[in-house]
């Protein structure tokens, strides 16, 4: 899906593939698996939006939390530190 200035409401919706751009996601469920390649930008996401994560992504989350809670905090939080401070760059291993 392709979609630029849309407005979705109360839609369940699979992020893979798809592109959004300027869209305002009013209660939706937004679904994302990690299979596709995603592109998000200057999006909008109201409170009553929910996020579903399947299949690779989820998968991913299971490990970083089980990470964590082994030991791993410094790791983890460095990730998201690096998110928040570039975008993403500090994420080893991006293709």
């Amino acid at each position: 899906m392709i979609a630029n200035g849309q407005t979705f409401t109360k839609l369940r919706i699979s992020l893979d593939g798809s592109i959004f751009k300027d869209c305002k996601f009013e209660g939706c469920v937004l679904v994302f698996s990690g299979v596709l390649p995603i592109s998000l930008e200057n999006n909008s996401f109201d409170p009553a939006c929910r996020w579903e994560f399947r299949g690779p992504a989820r998968e991913t989350l299971m490990f970083m939390n089980a990470l964590y809670r082994a030991g791993g905090k410094d790791l983890i939080e460095g990730l998201f530190n690096g998110i928040r401070s570039d975008g993403g760059g500090a994420v080893a291993g991006n293709a």
